[in-house]
């Protein structure tokens, strides 16, 4: 049997080179699989083959596979004193499409192992997913930096033009921030065309702001675009949920929302709820930074959809 012969194969590495253990959580994991594709099975497997520096990757996701799925490529290269490039190779020797596979065959692997919870009543479970929401705000409320919602704020008012950013989820978010700036007079668009983001990015200049939206600011071609944006002088700006990212190199103001990862569905919302209230956020304290003439740009945007209202 497949475990059976993991087993033996790992005893006898453990004798021989003594320098690799697991801790309580993977081993449970592990141990608990009979399928040979479990990212953990695979990677004990594989680790007699490693070079040196691919071993102390590989111990540090069998020992710690939380901080792979909670943290970004930047942060784990940092942690293992690594290039991003060797984490990266290292998810393609043993057989990933790169680190976004890692996390999720990891999550897979660590949820397979946990007991089914409790089927939860159906009365129960929006108010579940409210004191998920509440404590999502509550945790953001505490972790934004004012600093950085302060730059964002001066940035987005001073503006000529607003380009937003945003794919996959993001991509709505994106569409929402650009419909509350627009409706305080701003000058907003938002693109979920990672064409149309190329081509907007191509033509800011100095006196424009590019804002992205990405939960885990790994996201290839918004970070290209506003890359692109930087270029041409436009002040950047990522609304994201992960404050090490490739998202974060390219912005010239950081609005993290959080710090937590995407392993699963409650994080996932989590994440989305984080961002929906930064946004809302953002839209409330341009508002405020108006004073009084909020008033009457607020009564222009509302008289502008009257007759649109039954």
């Amino acid at each position: 049997m497949i475990l059976r012969s993991y087993t033996e194969d790992k005893s006898i590495r453990n004798r021989k080179e003594g320098n690799i253990q697991m801790s309580d959580q993977t081993q449970k994991v592990a141990e608990s699989g009979t399928d040979s594709s479990t990212i953990f099975v695979k990677i004990q497997s594989m680790y007699g083959s490693l070079s040196v520096t691919e071993k102390r990757i590989a111990d540090f996701v069998l020992n710690s596979p939380e901080k792979i799925m909670y943290n970004s490529v930047t942060q784990v290269a940092e942690e293992l004193q690594v290039a991003q490039s060797t984490v990266t190779r290292f998810t393609k020797t043993i057989g990933l499409q790169g680190f976004q596979e890692l996390k999720i065959r990891l999550a897979q692997a660590t949820e397979r192992s946990q007991p089914a919870p409790d089927t939860p009543e159906d009365d129960s479970l929006p108010m579940k997913m409210a004191q998920t929401a509440a404590s999502s705000l509550l945790d953001v409320a505490s972790y934004i930096d004012r600093d950085a919602l302060k730059n964002t704020i001066d940035a987005l008012a001073a503006a000529r033009r607003i380009m937003i950013y945003g794919l996959g989820e993001s991509g709505p978010m994106a569409q929402l921030l650009k419909i509350k700036l627009s409706g305080l007079g701003l000058m907003a668009d938002a693109h979920s065309d990672i064409h149309m983001q190329s081509i907007s990015a191509a033509h800011l200049d100095e006196r424009d702001v590019a804002v992205a939206i990405s939960q885990q600011g790994s996201t290839k071609d918004v970070v290209a675009a506003l890359r692109a944006a930087r270029s041409t002088g436009a002040k950047t700006i990522c609304i994201t949920g992960q404050s090490k990212s490739p998202i974060t190199e390219v912005s010239d103001i950081r609005l993290v929302c959080s710090q937590r990862g995407m392993a699963n569905i409650v994080d996932s919302f989590k994440s989305k709820t984080s961002i929906l209230f930064a946004i809302e956020l953002i839209e409330v304290s341009l508002q405020l930074s108006k004073g009084s003439a909020a008033e009457g740009t607020m009564w222009k945007t509302t008289a502008s959809i009257l007759d649109k209202l039954y």
